[in-house]
């Protein structure tokens, strides 16, 4: 684990919600300049930093800070319960009729 590759994970996760580094350190905090020193891996973080970026990116430490979420049974409804929170009542039963359907094909196949 490098502060190379932290910031690199930091850049992917705020290009995968398509905000710009200004909107990522006013969520999270900071100034811009420190989040492009983070990025780049020319700045170092505390884990409070961590955390808020993190909470900011709607994203886990883990993630920023391996590349990689840990899925295990607990981890990964934490994750899917995070991303749940932003979601309208009618989008979060789309998804619960979705994840029904994938239980059937799994049953039927």
């Amino acid at each position: 684990m490098n502060v190379t590759n932290i910031g690199q994970n930091i850049q992917r996760a705020r290009n995968e919600i398509k905000i710009t580094q200004a909107k990522l350190a006013e969520a999270a905090g900071f100034s811009v300049n420190h989040i492009s020193r983070i990025e780049t891996g020319s700045g170092t973080m505390s884990l409070d930093s961590l955390i808020a970026i993190s909470n900011a990116l709607n994203t886990t430490p883990d993630y920023l800070l391996m590349g990689e979420y840990d899925i295990t049974p607990n981890r990964g409804a934490m994750v899917v319960n995070e991303k749940l929170k932003s979601l309208t009542p009618d989008e979060i039963a789309y998804i619960l009729k979705t994840i029904d359907l994938l239980k059937e094909l799994k049953v039927n196949r």
